[in-house]
């Protein structure tokens, strides 16, 4: 059975749940005790920029970054880079983790073992922290927006500015210039008896100068959200079946002084697996991830399943 690799609030319900960090901000104190001896820590970690990588062996991306970080690890660790992935498995999947470490140069450890509290919650796989040779964060989430993860380009364009004390392009001030996207007219669907699928519409406005992107929600009523677009299928004969079907985003882009809205027949916020029904005139939290605004609380009312 195929397992999705945007993470369910089921899976790390007890871990990683401070407030998310900012580009710019102070790394917060870390103990990651290392497979086969050692540790990595803050301290530790001076004078080095880290690479911090959360992972799994179940996830598709995962599999296809790992190899890149180990090209990236081997050509750049004399130069002062450190890689650490951090595997998310459940205890059952570890073995195939450590199959997978058995190829690989760079150290790694269990996340349940592992003190990274303060980085806050890992709502995505793969997903990567970049912390510079003072321990100031430089990617809070670095990851991309398809299943075939970063390209070995992409990660050398994100290190190599930090390795070489080269910031052009990436000052923090101008990173916290970013401006919070609004988010307005949300609202969630009650559900029918027995349903255990919910939906919510709303509109994103981006104030800023620079684009940011949608790039994940969570909330406790549900196991897990995904991000959805309505396509219509075509026929045979190119002139559309008049069907329709979900196909999943990872990365949904807000263009700077615009705005995207999710509504019916388009993009939409699924909420899979709920823990109860969607009643009309609830009022359910509900936490949306951007790519560089970071993660925004929102509290969503539920209206009727027919419109009234």
């Amino acid at each position: 059975m195929k397992k999705q690799w945007i993470i369910g609030a089921s899976l790390l319900l007890a871990s990683l749940m401070a407030q998310a960090l900012e580009i710019g901000d102070k790394a917060p104190d870390y103990r990651i005790p290392l497979e086969g001896g050692g540790e990595m820590t803050a301290h530790s970690q001076q004078d080095r920029v880290t690479l911090l990588h959360f992972w799994a062996s179940w996830c598709v991306p995962c599999r296809e970054e790992m190899p890149r970080l180990d090209t990236l690890y081997r050509r750049y660790h004399e130069q002062g880079l450190d890689i650490v992935a951090i595997d998310m498995d459940n205890p059952h999947d570890l073995p195939d983790a450590r199959i997978m470490m058995e190829h690989h140069h760079f150290p790694w450890s269990v996340g349940s073992r592992a003190d990274v509290g303060g980085f806050g919650r890992i709502w995505r796989l793969p997903m990567s922290v970049l912390i510079d040779r003072h321990g100031i964060v430089r990617q809070n989430a670095l990851a991309a927006d398809n299943d075939q993860g970063l390209s070995e380009a992409e990660l050398e364009r994100q290190v190599l500015p930090w390795l070489k004390g080269d910031h052009h392009g990436a000052n923090p001030t101008e990173a916290k210039k970013t401006m919070t996207p609004l988010v307005l007219h949300a609202y969630a669907r009650a559900t029918a008896p027995g349903q255990s699928v919910g939906v919510v519409y709303l509109t994103l406005r981006n104030e800023g100068d620079s684009d940011d992107a949608l790039e994940g929600a969570d909330s406790p009523v549900a196991d897990h959200i995904m991000l959805h677009q309505t396509m219509a299928m075509g026929d045979m004969s190119g002139m559309g079946s008049g069907m329709s079907h979900m196909q999943h985003e990872y990365h949904l882009v807000i263009p700077a002084h615009g705005q995207v809205e999710l509504k019916p027949g388009g993009h939409h916020l699924m909420l899979e697996d709920l823990e109860k029904p969607l009643v009309a005139g609830q009022v359910i939290p509900l936490d949306l991830h951007f790519q560089h605004a970071g993660k925004v609380h929102l509290e969503v009312e539920v209206t009727p399943l027919v419109p009234q």
